[in-house]
């Protein structure tokens, strides 16, 4: 018992260790290089962002609806209002512009007429081009704005009994509905994701528009992510980024039971497949820690983010002289250190994600979750939605 006391009493305290790695756990990089790789890329496909357009439109002709007045000879005047949807939307890379969407609309509707006594309504198609810019406002909300509306041509009407064409007037109101109302298009707010940012900027991919983000993590390493396809939408990270989140995420949570406190120190994703490099610390008395190689699944179920795992999948490789034959992961911590990285993850990458537009929202939903080239890529769609007011 003497010789076991006096073991002890050598074992090395582990505190100040501790306090070491959550210092350096804590670190935020602030600088801002000119030359920069992205180690967090979010990317929406043309058709998907046309989606969003295509409602957006339909809601700034709803709320820009007036009575239009047509000057006729002699001094009269017919009042005319349009009743106008976006039917279709389909965006391309903007020419000369990194961060610039060409749109090109289709419109549909009719427009109802009065003059004294006599009235009617004709059908009418509307033909708009223009542009919009991505932009990055306040420093992490990303938006689509239009900036200029080109062509407005009005592709077929027949006017029937109103004896005058009103196409100008027509292309002036569409002009300004499209221009002056048509709401930014939010993408996703940086921010609210607690994305923790330096730099942002905006690039076009193949069919797609390539949100790109210098977290602060130091030292990450770039992240390799594909164009989702013009339906679709992707967000990846890479692994050393997604692993410096998650430990200062691990140590701002502070203590568990037993005083027990998690480090995931590395993380490895591959096909359906992770590794967790885990620390658990035992901060009682001097302390200790173990470390743990934890391998197994990854998977989307009903939009989340899930992480599995058996005990048959999760190896001890190294302790501190104070651990003792005592294992507390098996025992206690197990399920529960996994159901908190999973949803640090989810939070740090939002397997859900929602906009909003007004009475128009937009909804991210992840369907597929995989590993590639050092980088953890959760895929899904987009879809629009409509909101209460």
């Amino acid at each position: 018992m003497l010789l076991l006391l006096g073991l002890w009493g050598c074992v090395p305290d582990v505190r100040p260790l501790y306090e070491e790695e959550k210092a350096r756990a804590a670190i935020i990089a602030t600088d801002a290089p000119t030359q920069w790789a992205p180690d967090l890329v979010i990317g929406i496909g043309e058709a998907a962002l046309g989606h969003a357009v295509d409602a957006a439109g339909t809601e700034a002709l709803e709320r820009s609806a007036k009575l239009l007045e047509l000057s006729l000879p002699l001094g009269a005047a017919a009042q005319l209002k349009p009743k106008l949807r976006v039917t279709k939307a389909e965006l391309k890379p903007g020419e000369g512009c990194d961060s610039c969407l060409h749109f090109d609309l289709d419109l549909r509707g009719d427009v109802k007429w009065s003059l004294g006594v006599l009235g009617g309504s004709f059908p009418v198609h509307v033909e708009v081009g223009g542009q919009l810019q991505i932009l990055v406002e306040n420093g992490t909300k990303v938006v689509a704005r239009p900036f200029r509306v080109g062509k407005v041509v009005i592709a077929g009407a027949d006017f029937g009994a109103l004896r005058v064409d009103p196409s100008a007037l027509l292309q002036d109101y569409v002009r300004a509905a499209i221009g002056e109302a048509l709401p930014p298009v939010p993408l996703v707010d940086l921010a609210e994701s607690g994305l923790p940012i330096r730099l942002v900027r905006i690039k076009n991919g193949k069919d797609a528009i390539r949100i790109e983000v210098l977290t602060d993590v130091p030292g990450a390493l770039p992240a390799v992510v594909p164009d989702p396809g013009r339906e679709g939408i992707i967000v990846g990270i890479s692994e050393t980024a997604l692993a410096g989140l998650l430990r200062r995420e691990a140590y701002a949570s502070g203590l568990h039971e037993m005083n027990i406190a998690v480090d995931p120190r590395a993380v490895t994703v591959e096909g359906d497949r992770f590794g967790l490099d885990l620390r658990i610390w035992r901060l009682e008395g001097k302390g200790w820690w173990r470390d743990y190689d934890v391998q197994g699944t990854l998977a989307i179920e009903n939009g989340k983010l899930r992480l599995r795992t058996d005990e048959r999948l999760v190896k001890q490789v190294a302790s501190s002289p104070g651990a003792g034959l005592a294992d507390p992961l098996a025992a206690l911590f197990q399920a529960k250190i996994l159901e908190a990285i999973a949803t640090n993850l989810d939070r740090t990458l939002p397997a859900a994600h929602k906009e909003s537009l007004g009475v128009v929202g937009l909804k991210a939903t992840a369907t597929q979750v995989s590993g590639l080239a050092h980088t953890l890529l959760l895929g899904g769609e987009l879809r629009v939605v409509r909101t209460k007011e």
